[in-house]
């Protein structure tokens, strides 16, 4: 497996579990204490702004790393 596949692999898992995290923590909800009264759908813009926002960091820190390193090759 290539290098950038690998990275592209844990870079989406890490955005889905972001997302997932996110989207529960927007809710209002006690993160241990799940509660019946949750709206999700009014949450779910929210936590896909939140999200988009992570996935930028996590482009920029993923390229900012290894960027360097392909230019001495």
């Amino acid at each position: 497996m290539k290098p950038f596949s690998k990275i592209l692999i844990i870079d989406t898992t890490v955005l889905i579990g972001c997302f997932f995290l996110i989207w529960h923590l927007a809710t209002g909800s006690d993160f241990l204490i799940p509660s019946i009264h949750n709206d999700y759908l009014k949450s779910l813009p929210l936590a896909l702004m939140y999200t988009a926002l992570v996935g930028i960091l996590i482009v920029l820190g993923t390229v900012l790393l290894f960027l360097p390193k392909m230019r001495k090759k």
